[in-house]
Order: C-alpha cells, then structure tokens, then sequence
C-alpha cells in the first residue's frame, strides 16, 4: 500500500498541489509517515487559510501519477 493510499485508509484529511501530497498532522498521520522509508524527505508547514499544520510528501500524491 502506497503512503497516500494508507493516509486515506486511516481517514486522515489529505490534500495536494500537483505530485505533492499533504496530509493533516494528526496522530495516525504521524505514526503512518514515522513508519515510511522515506521520512526523511517529508516536511512541515502551518496553512495559510487557518487550517493548521501539515505534513508535505513531495511526490507522492497517486493520482497526479495515474493521470499519465
């Protein structure tokens, strides 16, 4: 299972710009992405609109990868 498809299955709250994937900072997001062999590449930021922290995952977002 891909980063993305295991965020969504724990219900965290994703979003995206282009192949890059955001995820809420939240608990299970933290255990999921602490788990990935590729942590290392992840960063954080506060959301502009108030929405409050996330995780980025560059590159990883599935579908901008399926669109061809």
């Amino acid at each position: 299972m891909t980063i993305y498809e295991q965020l969504k299955a724990a219900g965290v709250e994703t979003s995206h710009h282009e192949s890059d994937l955001y995820a809420r900072i939240t608990p299970e997001s933290r255990a999921i992405i602490d788990a990935w062999e590729f942590r290392s590449n992840v960063t954080t930021f506060t959301a502009d609109d108030g929405s409050g922290r996330w995780f980025e995952l560059p590159f990883a977002y599935d579908p901008a990868w399926e669109r061809g």
